[in-house]
């Protein structure tokens, strides 16, 4: 019976250690995602400021460099919900 208690109660610590982890692991994965959606939103803000402040013949000649305007990572497919995300990884 001793052992059993024992057993049990070492199964039960493994179990919250586990958990503990996992919600670490979760924790700095959203903390992640918070960020690269922040860097994301301030590179798109300083690309607009510099294309604001160029003048009409300097936004012809970019336009010629670079005929499309937009956002590589906006056409990457990216999982949209927790429980896909966490499907996919």
């Amino acid at each position: 019976m001793a052992r059993a208690l024992v057993l049990l109660s070492v199964v039960l610590v493994s179990l919250l250690v586990n958990q503990g982890r996992a919600s670490d692991n979760q924790r700095l994965f959203n903390n992640a995602v918070i960020r690269v959606q922040h860097l994301h939103q301030l590179a798109a803000k300083m690309i607009n400021d510099f294309e604001d402040s160029l003048l009409p013949e300097e936004r012809r000649q970019l336009s010629k460099i670079f005929p499309l305007s937009f956002c590589n990572s906006d056409y990457i497919e990216a999982p949209t919900g927790k429980d896909e995300t966490q499907k996919s990884s």
